[in-house]
């Protein structure tokens, strides 16, 4: 975590606002809950960022206007993520969950991640909203992106398999959940920032998550 800690201090983030829109009819109403990766860990501005290329997606495949918020912090966790959430009266019609990396390197167990998962859906859906559609994004395989020990490699990939698998369970368990697996990035055996940039890494990511939260969206009829 003082890595992480390091790492993100003297990393690249956009100094733009991070909210956005796509005027269009019928706007999608998004809130977006996330760490680094949310906070566009990487990218000069928030237009490359997963945030906007996944709102934009969801506006293109639906046809549809779009606006969105955020609430994000680079060490924003799924416990702090529930505090932060104290006046659930945005009316949003989806929220996109992208956190993890820091409970990851915290040693969040999955039954404490699963318990707050759970929680923080209850909390949105305690809004306007009563069955407002929730989208958890997989938590990134932090141990390919850049070298490290191979022990290391081990411990993040298991903790990352175990947090990953209780949000399977979870939207898997409550309606209009929905669990959206991070994209395959082929590298051939080499580490993810040799081979992309963090440009391409939102951009594929933000296809994805953009592709599930478009469905969630479709299926639950609840955007204006």
């Amino acid at each position: 975590m003082l890595a992480y800690r390091i790492d993100t201090a003297s990393a690249l983030f956009p100094t733009d606002a991070p909210e956005g829109e796509v005027i269009a009819p019928n706007p999608a109403r998004i809130l977006f809950i996330g760490d680094a990766a949310a906070s566009g860990y990487g990218v000069l501005n928030h237009g490359l960022a997963v945030v906007s290329q996944t709102a934009r997606y969801v506006a293109r495949e639906r046809d549809t206007g779009c606006s969105w918020t955020t609430i994000t912090n680079a060490e924003l966790t799924m416990s702090r993520a529930v505090a932060e959430l104290k006046n659930p009266s945005t009316d949003v019609d989806v929220v996109v969950i992208i956190l993890g990396a820091p409970d990851v390197l915290l040693g969040t167990t999955a039954t404490e991640w699963s318990t707050r998962l759970r929680q923080l859906v209850a909390r949105v859906r305690q809004g306007p909203n009563a069955e407002c559609p929730v989208v958890v994004a997989a938590i990134p395989p932090m141990y390919r992106f850049r070298a490290m020990p191979r022990f290391v490699q081990r411990i993040l990939a298991l903790q990352i398999h175990r947090l990953n698998r209780g949000s399977i369970d979870l939207a898997e368990s409550m309606t209009g959940v929905s669990y959206s697996p991070f994209p395959h990035l082929e590298t051939d055996g080499s580490f993810v920032q040799d081979v992309f940039n963090w440009r391409s890494v939102h951009s594929l990511w933000g296809r994805q998550l953009g592709e599930t939260t478009a469905n969630a969206l479709g299926s639950s009829g609840s955007a204006r």
